[in-house]
């Protein structure tokens, strides 16, 4: 393959970084206009029982679904 030029880099270098800053923005977007927490990795081992966390969906159906008991 022949050298880029200035100009092939720079599209280069935007084509690469342009996906992930989108990618990078969406999920902190979720985490500080949703309030959607960090996930979390599973660790083994008895002494530290971690799951991933639930979505905010998981957390809206558990409380409708709490709510729907309670006012019965």
């Amino acid at each position: 393959m022949a050298p880029l030029s200035p100009q092939g880099k720079r599209i280069r270098t935007i084509m690469v970084a342009l996906p992930i800053m989108a990618a990078t923005s969406f999920v902190m977007y979720k985490r500080l206009v949703l309030g959607e927490e960090q996930r979390l990795l599973p660790r083994e081992g008895p002494a530290t029982k971690q799951h991933i966390l639930e979505t905010p969906r998981e957390r809206m159906a558990e409380r409708m679904a709490g709510e729907k008991e309670s006012s019965q």
